[in-house]
């Protein structure tokens, strides 16, 4: 066998910092010390006689060489994903590690408590649940699974995505500004209203009636923020008036914490998608975690 054989994995690991766009990122991602990786890949360019990556203190970037043997070591480490994943695939009892990652307030609320009676079912799957409020690169990253809300389709087509389940949307306030009584969507208008977004603008909320007519607001909000906890915390604080998944509130409800307006109308549900790399063989941990999390969230979200 020859001796460069033995050297192939050093390949993988330079595909890795790559992938990750520096040392730090891949090291965190293998489980493996900063300096013992950024040996690896110099002896790694020691043996070609190359230098692959030029590095700085805040980002690596290829060589021109680097580029040519990045290609040949991505393919590589492709197929050596296929080789693990195709053998994950035809286990019988699920194992090994699962990569998820899920907005905070949806993680904290219901999927912690998903992830860890699956586990106790399942006592060779381990979990790393990721509540960054932000949309990960899975497959740069490593992940196996996201849960994401969104109204669009994919355009990554890395990517495949699996409706899972409806999430209904409620408006809430706190019970002082639950006094002025709105009794019609365009009521609204005249009460301090809270967006779910990250620019500042005009923002439109839909409803539908009891006797299935529409209506739409478009309103200026008094404050906005990416994060539904954060909505349903400013609305529970007297702020204003929140449009928010119904999971978030049930106990604030119950408390007369919060109140909910307009019970009548109901506004278009947002929905849960389980968003995956796209790939030959689907590990079977993954594949009975799917199912197992298809089955429970409709009821938990409702």
């Amino acid at each position: 066998m020859h001796a460069h054989i033995h050297h192939l994995d050093d390949l993988l690991l330079f595909s890795e910092v790559v992938e990750k766009g520096g040392f730090s990122a891949a090291a965190r991602v293998l489980n493996m010390q900063r300096s013992k990786l950024s040996r690896r890949v110099a002896e790694l360019e020691a043996r070609l006689g190359l230098r692959l990556l030029q590095r700085n203190t805040r980002r690596v970037s290829l060589t021109p060489m680097g580029e040519q043997i990045y290609a040949h070591a991505q393919a590589m480490a492709r197929e050596a994903r296929s080789v693990f994943d195709l053998a994950a695939s035809m286990g019988d009892v699920p194992g090994g590690l699962l990569r998820i990652t899920a907005p905070s307030p949806l993680a904290v609320t219901l999927l912690g408590d998903l992830v860890a009676r699956f586990c106790l079912a399942n006592p060779g799957v381990r979990v790393l649940l990721d509540t960054r409020d932000q949309i990960i690169d899975l497959v740069g990253e490593g992940y196996d699974l996201a849960f994401r809300a969104q109204a669009s389709s994919l355009t990554d087509s890395r990517l495949i995505a699996r409706e899972l389940a409806p999430v209904p949307l409620i408006l809430v306030c706190d019970a002082a500004m639950a006094r002025a009584a709105p009794r019609h969507p365009r009521d609204l208008a005249a009460l301090p209203l809270l967006a779910h977004a990250t620019l500042d603008g005009l923002q439109t909320w839909r409803f539908a009636g009891p006797a299935g007519e529409t209506e739409s607001l478009e309103y200026r909000p008094r404050c906005l923020s990416s994060n539904m906890a954060t909505l349903r915390s400013m609305a529970r604080a007297g702020l204003g008036v929140a449009l928010v998944p119904r999971y978030l509130c049930g106990a604030l409800l119950d408390k007369g914490e919060l109140v909910q307006l307009l019970p009548a109308w109901q506004a278009a549900p947002a929905r849960i998608y389980a968003v995956m790399p796209a790939r030959r063989g689907e590990p079977l941990a993954l594949r009975r975690f799917l199912e197992y999390a298809a089955a429970e969230l409709p009821a938990l979200l409702a």
